[in-house]
């Protein structure tokens, strides 16, 4: 089992002394430089400071970590060999004098041969299973002695040593249990050995271990896998039950992982896992872990990256904002840099909340809630700010650190806060722009398209109303496609306003062609006469630009109101210009997919649907009639002796009979019925829930409006009648063609009885 972790080094402090004796602050006053050279000194100085710190604090773990295996190991009943990183011996556990009939103080004084002794100081990897050597003892007879090298793992052992255990094979028959020798090694230290059991969901440790590590009853040694995942953090349980699944698809690899887990004084401690599976259990699902606590190095660690932090909060002439806050958020410190954004001065800064700063209620309520959380898991956090000032909307990455005292409990906390307006405003455009470009990519409706179009320009615009009208199909009106943002009212009064010369912004627009910008108004020409129903919904500006296809067809307007008068800036046209061409976009694409759709379902002449899309249509209201078991009838119609108008007065004539027929069809028929051209001269028509009278009476309809019509073709009178053949639905029919099967041989016997009739197989009574 390659599983073993050295004790918890124990961290020290001496760090703070290095940092101080590393930072610019003890000698940057004695030498001239340019300010610009102390931030770049202090950060050197830092960075230095902090190496060095690294520096002692790994050699003084390495020492700790050594003397606390020479301890172990010798204090140890097994007969155990530490050895360091050049193969010399470090410690001899006391089963070693029983062994060999002395304590040894080298490895030649064990008596190994001089080949494995050799071996053992080149650092050769040995052995699993443990190798066997002959020994001679002091009184000269030869034993059989097992050998089981442990190499401990990488980081947690002083330059690389291992154990050496071994035992007399020739007694025992077999090795010792490598797990009963290193309980022995981690007796009083807070390092345990336990056991997953994934079939059972149990977990088995060595005795003491959950009182060493976790503070639980000192006989506890058995509990369920989920009580055990219980007492870990939440966010830390996944890597744990990932690790354990790893460990068992890949017995031979050992795998690590750090997780916190609760204490039994409710505080949070770190344990450091390594997990392997059992190679003894064929299945796989036994996994023997080694734990150590590692609390005290996750503090240093933490220490550090504070120390660091606090260096920086020295910076006075930093473009950041650096305030320091207690537990309670009031203000303890804020460098010069909050004078560009704030209407208080520095020194007011001091003392107040952020309630007392006269931020915005819902900005107070994010500040103070990620303080809260900081204070209750001690982790730094990370969010952004936007806030108004000087009529300008400012955005910032706010950091929040942790500071602690040198008992480790928490003082104050630290707040870095950085300007990202710029970058954030672009970043946001751009994510904003790829969304809107993968809904026209996806084919989403044109109105959520507008919507988002206009979301995104109103995140960027501060206080700006935008809204998109259409032209109507007559070119003469605009119609409100999205304008969320605006009064309901406003936009009720402006939908379906004419374009016109002196039509408010956007009529105007429309009307010339080009871009309008009204900043006022009550002072606007324009405006004048919709002043009356303007005025209650307190919109003084309005810019407007038009929006074009790309072969310069005038689509409709993009506008932008605001609430006070405001003349756009060179950044803001860009804006508005940059987001008309994606809106224009996005209603070409509309416009394009809708001719796409017609030319895939309608028939192009008729505009009646096109066979494929009647069949597939007549296919779904066929299966929700029999579903709910509703009449339908099916209509087979041709014209009679088309062929004959063709060759007598042209095809063209022939195509406005045809035209004619389809024009018929939609004044008879109902808007719920499904009408189509087959081909040709031949029709069909769907009449869900419809009787079979009711049907008749329809099919009757349309024979008499054709026969008494009449189609004028170059001043000719064209005179068509109709044959048509009707059926009712079955609940047998299992597809749309049995009833149009049975309607169109109804057809065939119109057309044999004479044409301009119906034939149907209506009951009798209903003939």
């Amino acid at each position: 089992m390659n599983i073993f972790r050295s004790t918890c080094s124990r961290t020290g402090y001496g760090t703070v002394l290095i940092l101080a004796l590393g930072s610019p602050l003890a000698w940057a006053g004695e030498l001239p430089h340019a300010t610009w050279d102390w931030p770049l000194a202090s950060l050197l100085g830092a960075a230095a400071g902090i190496w060095l710190g690294s520096l002692w604090q790994r050699r003084r773990q390495e020492q700790e970590q050594a003397d606390t295996l020479r301890f172990l190991v010798g204090h140890s009943s097994a007969a155990l060999l530490a050895l360091d990183g050049q193969g010399q011996l470090q410690a001899a556990g006391q089963g070693c004098a029983s062994l060999f009939g002395r304590q040894p103080r080298s490895l030649e004084d064990c008596g190994l041969p001089p080949a494995l002794c050799q071996a053992l100081q080149q650092q050769t990897a040995l052995l699993a299973p443990p190798q066997h050597v002959e020994l001679q003892d002091a009184q000269g007879r030869t034993r059989q002695l097992g050998l089981q090298h442990i190499v401990l793992p990488a980081g947690r052992a002083p330059g690389n040593w291992r154990l050496l255990l071994l035992h007399d094979a020739g007694e025992e028959g077999r090795p010792v249990q490598l797990g009963n020798a290193i309980s022995t090694v981690l007796q009083g230290t807070r390092i345990g050995l336990c056991e997953f059991d994934l079939g059972k969901q149990q977990v088995s440790c060595s005795p003491g271990s959950l009182h060493k590590l976790l503070g639980l009853d000192a006989q506890l040694e058995k509990m369920s896998l989920d009580d055990w995942l219980q007492l870990l953090h939440p966010e830390d349980r996944p890597l744990l039950e990932n690790a354990l699944q790893a460990a068992c698809h890949h017995p031979a690899t050992s795998h690590s992982l750090e997780c916190r887990m609760r204490h039994a004084d409710q505080h949070w401690e770190w344990l450091e896992q390594n997990l392997q599976a059992d190679p003894q259990a064929g299945d796989g699902a036994i996994v023997l872990a080694l734990n150590q606590v590692i609390t005290a190095r996750k503090l240093a660690e933490a220490a550090m990256r504070r120390r660091e932090q606090e260096f920086r909060t020295l910076v006075e002439n930093s473009t950041d904002i650096i305030a320091r806050y207690d537990l309670e958020l009031r203000c303890q410190f804020i460098n010069r840099s909050v004078s560009r954004y704030s209407p208080l001065i520095r020194d007011e800064h001091i003392g107040k909340t952020v309630g007392e700063k006269g931020w915005p209620a819902d900005v107070v309520a994010l500040f103070e809630s990620q303080c809260r959380q900081l204070i209750d898991t001690w982790e730094p956090r990370c969010f952004e700010m936007e806030l108004l000032a000087h009529n300008r909307r400012y955005i910032f990455e706010t950091r929040l650190f942790p500071e602690f005292d040198s008992n480790g409990k928490l003082t104050s906390i630290l707040s870095v806060d950085r300007e990202i307006t710029d970058t954030r405003q672009a970043n946001r455009l751009l994510s904003e722009e790829n969304a809107v470009m993968e809904m026209i990519a996806s084919n989403q409706p044109l109105q959520d398209t507008l919507a988002q179009i206009c979301t995104m320009i109103e995140s960027q615009l501060t206080g700006g109303l935008c809204s998109v009208m259409l032209l109507t199909e007559d070119g003469q009106h605009l119609h409100v496609a999205s304008g969320n943002s605006l009064p309901a009212g406003y936009s009720a009064h402006i939908e379906g306003i004419a374009i016109g010369p002196e039509v408010g912004s956007c009529g105007t627009a429309a009307y010339w062609k080009r871009t309008i910008i009204v900043e006022d108004m009550e002072n606007s020409p324009l405006w004048q006469p919709y002043l009356d129903f303007v005025r209650p919904y307190r919109l003084r500006a309005c810019w407007s630009t038009p929006l074009f296809s790309s072969t310069r067809e005038l689509l409709g307007t993009f506008a932008i109101y605001y609430t006070e008068p405001r003349t756009p800036n060179p950044d803001e046209m860009r804006l508005v210009y940059r987001s008309s061409h994606i809106t224009a976009i996005a209603l070409q694409r509309d416009i394009h997919e809708k001719k796409l759709f017609q030319l895939a379902t309608k028939d192009e002449l008729t505009r009646l649907d096109n066979r494929r899309h009647f069949l597939e249509q007549a296919e779904r209201d066929i299966k929700r009639s029999q579903r709910y078991q509703q009449p339908m009838a099916v209509l087979m119609m041709d014209l009679d002796h088309f062929k004959n108008i063709n060759d007598q007065y042209g095809h063209a004539a022939g195509d406005q009979v045809i035209t004619h027929f389809a024009t018929l069809c939609r004044e008879v028929l109902r808007t719920s019925d499904l009408t189509g051209r087959l081909g040709g001269e031949e029709f069909a028509a769907l009449l869900p829930n419809t009787e079979g009278s009711a049907a008749l009476a329809a099919a009757e309809r349309i024979r008499e409006a054709v026969s008494q019509s009449r189609v004028e073709v170059n001043g000719q009178q064209i005179h068509y009648t109709v044959s048509v053949g009707l059926s009712l639905l079955r609940s047998t029919d299992l597809h749309v063609d049995d009833p149009l099967k049975r309607a169109d041989k109804l057809l065939y016997q119109a057309k044999h009885l004479g044409r301009n009739r119906v034939c149907h197989d209506l009951p009798p009574a209903l003939d």
